[in-house]
């Protein structure tokens, strides 16, 4: 069994478990099968990444919206700009359901790493919620490849790579004001976090879990 498929056993199988302490969080809704729920985990598409995600911020999408899953007093000390916090504990919460399932803005939820976002987006996709992204390696991934970007090495010597590199150094300057060697231009104010505005979905009877 590879590696990525017993992360993704390992997911289903915690986010099975954490979605039993929310019974009745959403007793009309539809719960997909686990074979539609494991099929839906292996795909690539439900990540993206945090260069498609800086691009959208520094471009002021306004389809964009971040949630940031982790505790409150880690999002106090650091988040991704404009994100809103919906500790994992919470994201079931019957308040939040038109901002999380609706088909308007691209939802990204992140954490660290992937995993708690992970958990996340397994218990509301669970509930057959639509269109949610995960933030593929979370804030350190964008730390380490956003804020602090590294040229390309020896045996990365290619176009593609160079220009993801130097959209990272613009990036960084964009987000940090540090000026990368041999730029002149001044940095562009940080995002402002923007209004949610709701989309009311019908619930759907019936289904099997």
């Amino acid at each position: 069994m590879k590696k990525t498929d017993k992360i993704i056993i390992a997911l289903l199988v915690l986010g099975g478990i954490l979605a039993l302490f929310y019974p009745d969080t959403h007793p009309f809704r539809r719960v997909i099968s686990q074979k539609e729920l494991a099929y839906d985990a292996a795909l690539p598409s439900r990540y993206v990444s945090v260069d498609k995600v800086a691009k959208m911020l520094m471009e002021s999408d306004p389809s964009l919206i971040l949630v940031d899953v982790r505790d409150a007093d880690q999002y106090a000390k650091y988040t991704l700009p404009g994100a809103m916090n919906i500790p994992v504990d919470s994201i079931l919460s019957e308040k939040y359901v038109d901002m999380l399932d609706q088909d308007v803005y691209t939802v990204v939820l992140f954490s660290n790493g992937s995993g708690l976002a992970d958990q996340a987006w397994l218990m509301l996709r669970s509930y057959d919620y639509q269109g949610l992204k995960v933030l593929k390696g979370g804030l350190n991934a964008w730390y380490r490849n956003i804020l602090h970007p590294q040229e390309p090495d020896a045996t990365e010597v290619t176009s593609e790579a160079y220009k993801r590199y130097f959209f990272r150094k613009g990036a960084m300057y964009y987000f940090t004001g540090i000026r990368p060697a041999g730029t002149s231009a001044s940095p562009k104010p940080a995002v402002a976090p923007k209004p949610v505005v709701k989309r009311k979905k019908k619930e759907v009877t019936g289904g099997c879990g």
